[in-house]
């Protein structure tokens, strides 16, 4: 029976081409949309073949998936804020960091696919969302609560960043007061922001 052959050197440089690779789509995502993406285009750009981009991503839905959790790693969205304080605090520290990644959050706000990968994640976002709110509005009941949510949900996220920045012109500092300050308020609570 043969064994795989494994290295560090080998693993290094797997990790360094899986680097290229979604540093690559990163890179063509500033000036292409995410419609006209493939891995062929890709390969091309990356300077490797269609074949090596394949062994990493099987399928142009996996690159995606992994240039997305790529760039919400980059920018510390690790997971969803549960409590009202996490809630209220998220924007102000999330939104300047948008701005390392604008170009690909933006492309994959106003794309089909991007929206399918935001909304792979919905339950989950919404459960923490609803935790939240539910704790610090306990006794507000349905509709209210989803009215709440939903609302509390649009301005800390990604959306509320690029309508605050884009449409009034705010830095992305700014608007993620904006955005913790409008919370705060829909919770009752203090804004933490200064």
């Amino acid at each position: 029976m043969k064994s795989a052959y494994a290295s560090a050197l080998r693993e290094r440089q797997k990790a360094d081409t899986r680097t290229l690779i979604l540093e690559t789509v990163e890179r063509l995502l500033k000036s292409s949309s995410l419609g006209e993406l493939s891995l062929a285009m890709v390969a091309r750009e990356a300077g490797i073949t269609e074949r090596t981009v394949y062994r990493h991503f099987a399928t142009r839905e996996q690159l995606l998936e992994a240039t997305w959790g790529a760039v919400n790693e980059a920018i510390g969205m690790k997971e969803f804020p549960s409590t009202a304080e996490e809630l209220i605090e998220r924007p102000r520290k999330l939104f300047p960091a948008f701005d390392q990644r604008g170009e690909v959050i933006r492309a994959m706000l106003a794309s089909p696919q991007g929206r399918e990968l935001r909304l792979r994640v919905n339950t989950a976002r919404q459960a923490a969302v609803r935790a939240a709110v539910k704790e610090a509005r306990p006794n507000l009941r349905e509709p209210a609560v989803t009215r709440l949510c939903a609302a509390v949900q649009a301005l800390g996220s990604a959306s509320g960043w690029a309508t605050m920045t884009d449409y009034w012109g705010l830095d992305s500092a700014e608007a993620g007061r904006a955005a913790s300050e409008a919370i705060a308020a829909l919770l009752n609570r203090k804004s933490l922001t200064t």
